[in-house]
């Protein structure tokens, strides 16, 4: 396996990661938890350009299902976790290149969020961080999750109905296909929390709670084959401990574990057409580490130990698999292209 790593730029806090197509062509986007920049770049000439100065803190950026050209994303969510005034904005790309930028609603402490079409709806998911804060480690009014379906004109406000509370720390939000079906597992100090997404119009939200221990964040893949889902997690919040977990007569046991310093990053997927994780940390050895297995055991590939990233995206083109890496910790962004 073969890493190249291809410098892009830096940005001051860079924090998000999103890689869509526009124009018909791929292109990198990443933005600044600061008061600072979203700059989108073409993946093949790296020619930049800026979506917005500020306000930035900018925590998710989301393609809109079943449009061209088009991405919801956060802002004002600012360190410190300065995020009372938290909306979600909408950005449009014309055919000259040129940026439309809509508020559409204020949600206050909104962390994550994504996208999703049913019955020609666009449904909203989202995860609060928390209710309120008094000051920067006030965890007394905890996250929750909540719901909404976008009008047609996607830049209007929509109403937004709650369907789980009481999750402190609220931080991780990793949308897959569980139990067969298309899911969002949330996390946080309670543990972890699956959301089945309606499967038509008018259906309901489910829930269901798949851990009772603190998490930060997930992510899932059948990173050995055999036809059943791992998850892997950084554990506690912002945590030191980067673990994979495998259901095992009945019970999730842990059959891998990594040490980090502040982990940030986990993600599961293909790589080289392979299932693996991704787990990165902004701290420390600031390692992003690739697992994947071979010879019946994890296998553990450093990817970089210099960035500190607090977010990535993965692409698959001609070949090769793009990780569009936001360094948080060193205010670079930049590629690795893994070819076999």
């Amino acid at each position: 396996m073969n890493i190249k790593k291809i410098p892009l730029g830096e940005l001051e806090r860079v924090y998000s990661t999103c890689i869509m197509q526009l124009g018909g062509e791929l292109h990198y986007i990443v933005a600044s938890e600061a008061a600072n920049e979203c700059r989108v770049i073409h993946a093949a000439t790296l020619r930049e350009q800026a979506v917005w100065q500020e306000p930035g803190g900018t925590m998710s950026i989301v393609p809109v299902p079943g449009r061209t050209d088009e991405f919801i994303a956060t802002q004002r969510f600012l360190p410190g976790f300065s995020a009372q005034e938290s909306r979600i904005v909408h950005a449009r790309r014309d055919d000259k290149r040129r940026w439309t930028l809509t508020p559409i609603m204020t949600i206050p402490f909104l962390h994550r969020f994504d996208l999703f079409r049913v019955d020609g709806q666009t449904h909203f998911i989202g995860g609060m961080l928390c209710g309120s804060k008094a000051f920067k480690e006030d965890w007394s009014d905890p996250g929750k999750l909540v719901v909404g379906i976008l009008h047609d004109d996607v830049t209007q406000p929509f109403e937004l109905r709650e369907i789980y509370s009481d999750i402190t720390k609220h931080h991780g939000f990793c949308a897959t296909t569980w139990q067969g079906r298309k899911a969002f597992i949330v996390t946080g100090v309670e543990g972890a929390f699956v959301a089945y997404s309606p499967t038509s119009r008018g259906a309901a939200w489910e829930t269901e709670q798949l851990f009772d221990h603190e998490i930060s964040d997930c992510a899932v893949c059948d990173i050995d084959g055999d036809g059943e889902l791992e998850i892997a997690t950084i554990e506690p919040f912002h945590g030191d401990a980067g673990k994979i977990y495998k259901k095992i007569g009945g019970q999730w046991t842990v059959i891998h574990q990594h040490s980090y310093e502040f982990g940030h990053v986990v993600w599961g997927g293909q790589i080289q057409g392979k299932p693996a994780f991704i787990i990165g940390a902004r701290k420390g050895a600031r390692e992003l580490i690739l697992f994947t297995f071979e010879d019946g055991a994890i296998r553990e590939t450093l990817i970089d130990n210099e960035g500190g990233p607090s977010n990535i995206a993965v692409a698959h083109r001609d070949g090769k698999d793009i990780i569009l890496a936001a360094n948080r910790q060193s205010e670079t962004y930049c590629v690795y292209e893994i070819t076999e």
